[in-house]
């Protein structure tokens, strides 16, 4: 009787520790439990459900979910490991807030009733939005388990239609499918890019070098502009694909004062050509190898590839989206067409205004009209030229715009001053201003250069004020950066509204760096200007490229605040 007693003792404690052993094999892989029907399944057990949709909803908007998750009693899921992805690419998340868990070895957890915040941007339009949740569930008590992860399947029964989308936005897809439509949107995106403030200055360089060389004939004028846009175009490739595969901010090399005062300076001997002082012709003898000089449409080539830095500071969407997606690729034949693209888009414009020109200048068939007419072009290159030059005039523009007048005035009244010594003086006065202008008026500073400091302070301040960063990437070189700092950031609604709910932080971009180079990737800066809406914890919450006026902005601002 009593070796029963022990042998039943035995057998009972043997029992024992393996049951309490099951556990540390199953969290280590040691055995392959057999999970009968009635033991906890995570993929079933725990529930998801949708408590809180909007009945209706618009691509490329933000939405609001609330999900519920229901764990059965004696588990919980861990925090780090819970996820939501979208199925077949149908909405872009933005955030997902889950409440403060419980402090454990393996990080926070939660059980019971969780409320999950989920904010997207549905992508397709449609009745419903399908989503995965994958999450982890553990058993609590004396000797708890953890399971696999587990995917669970479900969708958000949410009418999406379709909202309006940007050029930008149909170009992202497109450049992925269809290389025709690619093209197409690129092209109307090039030609939207020339109705722009910031590529003035070229339309009268146009009319002045095509007016004056198309001999009154309008076919002539529309050789002469196809070739001036495709030097704009073959710059603009060009550039692009330095900037996509260098790193560096596109139209970034108009930057240098020595560049702008180059350039101004060689419109300005063109100018002066037009008001008769000289004449500017290649030697004979190279102008006799060079026939295609004699039509002037080697001439209007590179007058395009000179003129198409003026319109490389003049960024959009478009040309930012093409740059991201040369320098991800890496293929540097497909992004210089679709850069040339672009370009010729933006050429359409310059081609009108040009075959235009011709027409004007067939109107006086000689006589004193005529040079009349090469008086207005000359006043065209000059506009030109100190419209290029006004990031290094500065304050000292208006006086140019005067000092332009003044050729113009010698060959009105004072015809017998009209020569070629004069010329060279007026090309000496010009120089000079344009120099002296940089030690009269020094180094300015707009903005931050010491970017990282400033942005660790400003990001303090939005914790504590509970403010969005907008951080402005901005250079004196950029045209569109200068309509910003006139039309939006002075204007009262957006002072308000950065004064409640922003801190802006203006980020100079004019002279490059090694920490500037590192924000730029760290942003993904192509083009200014940028402007980039960041929480307070860093973390991106929406972008703009190029020009927006006010009211645009304050909308951007309050989607970025929502999201």
């Amino acid at each position: 009787m009593v070796r029963t007693e022990k042998l039943r003792s035995h057998l009972f404690s043997a029992l024992i520790a393996f049951l309490l052993a099951i556990p540390v094999f199953a969290q280590t892989g040691g055995v392959d439990l057999p999970f009968g029907p009635g033991d906890f399944d995570p993929a079933t057990d725990v529930t998801i459900t949708a408590i809180q949709l909007p009945e209706t909803a618009r691509t490329r908007e933000i939405v609001q979910v609330k999900l519920k998750m229901d764990i059965p009693e004696g588990y919980h899921i861990t925090k780090e490991l819970f996820e939501i992805t979208p199925v077949d690419e149908s909405f872009k998340l933005v955030e997902v807030h889950l409440p403060e868990g419980e402090a454990s070895i393996l990080g926070e957890v939660l059980g019971g009733t969780i409320h999950v915040d989920v904010a997207l941007v549905p992508l397709k339009a449609g009745t419903e939005v399908p989503f995965t949740v994958t999450f982890q569930s553990c058993s609590e008590g004396e000797n708890p388990m953890c399971f696999p992860p587990v995917d669970v399947s479900g969708n958000l029964k949410i009418v999406v239609e379709a909202g309006k989308q940007t050029l930008a936005d149909r170009l992202t897809a497109a450049l992925g499918s269809s290389m025709l439509l690619a093209l197409l949107i690129i092209f109307v995106g090039g030609i939207g890019a020339s109705l722009t403030p910031c590529v003035y200055p070229v339309i009268p360089l146009t009319v002045a070098y095509v007016g004056a060389r198309s001999e009154g004939k309008k076919f002539r004028g529309f050789i002469l502009s196809v070739m001036l846009v495709l030097g704009i175009a073959t710059t603009y490739s060009v550039l692009g694909i330095i900037s996509a595969k260098t790193g560096s901010v596109f139209g970034s090399l108009a930057q240098h004062p020595i560049f702008i005062t180059v350039l101004a300076f060689i419109f300005i001997a063109m100018g002066l050509s037009m008001f008769g002082f000289y004449d500017i012709q290649l030697p004979a003898s190279l102008n006799s190898k060079l026939q295609v000089q004699r039509k002037g449409l080697l001439g209007a080539f590179l007058m395009g590839m000179a003129t198409g830095v003026l319109a490389a500071p003049c960024v959009g969407p478009i040309i930012v989206v093409l740059l991201g997606w040369v320098a991800q690729t890496g293929s540097t034949f497909k992004g210089f067409l679709f850069l040339f693209d672009f370009a010729l888009g933006m050429g359409v414009l310059f081609i009108l205004i040009g075959t235009f020109s011709g027409v004007m200048a067939s109107l006086p068939k000689a006589g004193g009209w005529m040079i009349k007419v090469k008086y207005v072009f000359g006043i065209m290159f000059f506009l030109a030229a100190v419209l290029f030059a006004k990031p290094v005039l500065g304050n000292y523009f208006y006086p140019a715009m005067i000092l332009a007048v003044l050729p113009l005035l010698m060959a009105l009244f004072l015809s017998r001053l009209v020569n070629k010594t004069t010329g060279i003086v007026l090309l000496l006065v010009f120089l000079a201003g344009l120099i002296g202008v940089q030690f009269l008026k020094g180094d300015t500073d707009h903005g931050v250069i010491s970017y990282e400091a400033a942005l660790t302070e400003a990001l303090d301040q939005a914790k504590v004020e509970d403010k969005l960063v907008v951080l402005d990437f901005y250079a004196d070189w950029c045209a569109a950066c200068k309509e910003l700092d006139e039309y939006t950031w002075a204007d009262a609604d957006v002072k308000h509204k950065l004064a409640t709910s922003g801190i802006l932080l203006k980020l100079d971009f004019t002279r490059t760096s090694a920490e500037g180079k590192v924000f730029q990737d760290r942003y993904t800066v192509y083009g200014l200007p940028t402007v980039v809406f960041l929480a307070p914890d860093g973390t991106e919450k929406g972008r703009f490229v190029g020009f927006r006026n006010a009211e645009d902005f304050l909308k951007l601002m309050e989607e970025a605040q929502a999201r």
